[in-house]
């Protein structure tokens, strides 16, 4: 039997993001999926990412500041804070 451990329905988004630095451009994301808690992002493999950055994707209407939770690979777990 499979364990349910998050808080918040996962919806589907594959939308196109950004992830906003402060010391330098933005870095390019694709959005998998989202909660009212949280996301899982995909970046190209060359690009880094501190634990806290600001997540922007206009066509879901979300700015909001992250922490990242995990990491595998490409993708990034992140919840929001505020």
């Amino acid at each position: 039997m499979i364990i349910e451990r998050r808080k918040a329905y996962r919806m589907d988004a594959f939308k196109l993001g950004q992830i906003v630095l402060q010391d330098r451009g933005p870095v390019d994301c694709l959005v998998w999926n989202r909660t009212p808690l949280g996301a899982m992002l995909e970046i190209e493999p060359e690009d880094e990412v501190p634990q806290r950055f600001r997540l922007v994707v206009a066509s879901l209407l979300i700015d909001r500041p992250c922490l990242v939770r995990w990491r595998r690979g490409r993708k990034l777990g992140v919840s929001f804070v505020d």
